[in-house]
């Protein structure tokens, strides 16, 4: 301030010769930051002769008043003033309260704080430890360290927190990029910051330069909608390449989950070296995940209670068991109100309620909310609920048996026979009682007017069962999908043709189907291509045809159980007026609603259903089964070779 008083001291260093100096402007720029500007301020500072470290600096540029701070000054030896000359090179820091451009301070994110990812974790460092502290070995031995590393999977599966603890680990600084945030309206900046970026990381070296969503900056050359993306493609690769040998402790990590969108010139030996998935963890990757994170909360699970929670989160990532363990502990805040904060534990029943809250992120596109149907809401059929738990619930429940025994659990079941006989619901129970993510495909549906695109959907459904396993895909009508090839009478060319053959590939093709079940109903069988129905594809093919008496009768019991009915309704006067052949598990449902309505017609507001309302419904009962109906499937059987269980 003006009137203060200022003490000048002598230094007893001798100045030293800046070799780089990183400045940080702390005014707005109403215009575009150039060469031109940072040639300016580099002769300004040249014509000052002398900075330090801290130092603010006022200047005009074209009548714009503006301040700059030098923020680093590298040299030969450390001193207390340094002297600018043509020979120093300035850069300029992106300011830190920006969000594209991150220092990663030391926070406590060391790989010990990571659970379930202790391969990929073995990979990062032997890519990045080893070039990042003793460089020397490879310059030893002639060889290039590892530049780059790409790491790719889905969402919240612990990319960027790898590379968190890959800096941390190794002492290295560390600078986070977010791929869209870096990119400017204005020409040549978006490069210019990018080239700032590893000018910083080779000043302050060793390095690690992490690039989270690559594929927004580097997608394909070929595809770029505008320069802009060639642009910066090409700048990434020649600063990658442009790494001297003695700025070699810099390393780059890449983070996407579109690997196939990134330009092929990044993923070359030299840029990106290894490319290392994170993917969807497995039952045992998750349970280290849950004790990981359980460890730095209060709480009194057990080891097995974690291993049965483990087990049920088919297809959580990490983001999504921290999210569940977060959202347990807030239930058991809710929950204990009135307790001591020193006595809050987070039991197993706060973690199975947040469970059911928190959805798997593998499946929020394509999540469906199942019905609650047990085998104990559909009547009868015995027979076909055991063949379907053999091939769905065992191989989950009892896969030790499967390897002792050594063979391979069913890829595939289909169910046919007569309209509203219980298939859709069987699949609705099979999903609920096995506690599989559940993947409901309608026929139709996958069917586009453009060409490659019913294709792609049917490889998309099996990707995410994948990605979600152990989980069932459920094809409601497959008929319309895969009906027999040349059918069409176009030579094979039809979208029904390819879609099939896609089907075919996905079920037993090079990619193997490891803990997937496909699930299909059909009424229409005799149209199915043969291709399908060999065994390695659909290997169980169950016939459900119309219930018997005591199926008939367990299915009536179901039913009235949930209706307000009279002592006097007969259940087994019921299912024995009701014809032995050709009336199925919907028809006799409808029997009973009919009931009801007959009920409401004669006294709208009666208080149970009488036999009389339902000797009247079986009397206007129309049978939709026709005998011609279950003959059809009869010669089917003895056609195919199939025998009715």
């Amino acid at each position: 301030m003006i009137g203060d008083s200022v003490e000048i001291l002598k230094t007893n260093n001798a100045e030293a010769e800046a070799k780089q100096i990183r400045i940080q402007l702390l005014s707005k720029l109403t215009f575009q930051l150039n060469q031109d500007f940072m040639t300016y301020i580099k002769g300004f500072l040249v014509q000052r002769r002398f900075v330090t470290h801290g130092q603010m600096i006022d200047l005009e540029y074209y009548g714009t008043k503006l301040r700059i701070q030098i923020m680093d000054i590298f040299a030969e030896y450390k001193s207390d003033i340094y002297q600018v000359k043509q020979e120093t090179k300035i850069i300029h820091s992106v300011d830190a309260s920006s969000s594209s451009i991150k220092e990663v301070k030391a926070t406590k994110t060391g790989y010990e704080s990571i659970g379930g990812l202790s391969k990929q974790i073995q990979i990062v460092r032997e890519m990045i430890e080893t070039p990042l502290k003793n460089p020397e070995l490879f310059t030893k031995y002639g060889l290039k360290p590892p530049r780059g590393l790409l790491l790719f999977g889905p969402p919240g599966t612990g990319k960027t927190l790898i590379a968190r603890a890959a800096a941390q680990e190794t002492g290295a600084y560390s600078i986070i990029v977010n791929g869209p945030e870096i990119i400017s309206k204005f020409y040549g900046e978006t490069e210019q910051k990018l080239r700032d970026i590893f000018e910083e990381a080779a000043a302050r070296a060793p390095t690690i330069i992490f690039i989270d969503e690559i594929d927004s900056l580097c997608s394909k050359r070929d595809e770029a909608p505008s320069e802009l993306e060639k642009r910066i493609v090409t700048t990434l690769l020649t600063l990658m390449d442009g790494t001297k040998t003695e700025h070699n402790r810099v390393v780059v990590i890449g983070a996407t989950n579109r690997p196939n969108a990134l330009d092929e010139a990044l993923r070359r030996p030299g840029r990106f070296d290894r490319e290392v998935e994170i993917g969807i963890p497995n039952s045992e990757s998750r349970f280290s995940i849950f004790k990981t994170i359980m460890s730095k909360i209060p709480h009194s699970l057990t080891d097995r209670e974690l291993e049965q929670l483990a087990q049920k989160s088919h297809g959580y990532v990490g983001a999504d068991i921290a999210a569940v363990c977060r959202e347990a502990g807030l239930r058991c805040i809710k929950r204990s109100n009135a307790i001591s904060v020193n006595n809050l534990a987070v039991n197993l029943q706060d973690m199975k309620e947040a469970m059911s809250e928190i959805r798997p992120s593998a499946m929020r596109e394509i999540m469906l909310e199942v019905p609650k149907v047990y085998w104990s809401d559909i009547g009868g059929q015995a027979d076909i609920k055991q063949r379907l738990k053999e091939s769905v619930e065992w191989p989950l429940q009892h896969p030790e048996a499967f390897e002792r025994l050594g063979i391979r659990p069913p890829k595939g079941v289909l169910l046919f026979g007569p309209p509203g006989c219980s298939k859709t619901l069987m699949a609705k129970a099979l999903a609920t009682e096995a506690g599989s993510n559940f993947i409901a495909v309608k026929g139709p549906e996958l069917l586009s007017k453009w060409v490659g695109e019913s294709e792609k959907a049917v490889h998309e459904v099996f990707r995410k069962a994948r990605a979600a396993s152990p989980s069932i895909v459920f094809f409601d009508e497959i008929d319309a999908l895969t009906v027999k090839r040349g059918s069409s009478g176009d030579g094979g060319t039809s979208v029904a043709d390819r879609v099939l053959s896609q089907l075919l590939n996905e079920l037993d093709g090079i990619e193997p189907l490891v803990n997937v079940t496909v699930v299909a109903a059909t009424n229409r069988p005799d149209i199915i291509d043969n291709a399908l129905l060999r065994p390695g594809r659909i290997d169980r093919i169950l016939y459900v045809g119309p219930p018997d008496y005591a199926s008939r009768k367990e299915i009536f019991k179901i039913q009235l159980k949930r209706m307000a009915c009279d002592e006097d309704v007969d259940i087994e006067e019921i299912a024995t007026k009701v014809s032995s052949e050709g009336c199925s598990g919907a028809e006799a449902v409808a029997i009973c609603q009919e009931a009801a309505l007959i009920a409401m017609e004669e006294n709208v507001y009666i208080d149970s259903i009488k036999m009389r309302h339902f000797k009247k419904a079986l009397d206007t009962f129309t049978r939709r089964i026709t005998p011609g109906m279950l003959k059809f499937y009869a010669d089917y059987q003895e056609q195919s070779g199939l025998q009715s269980i």
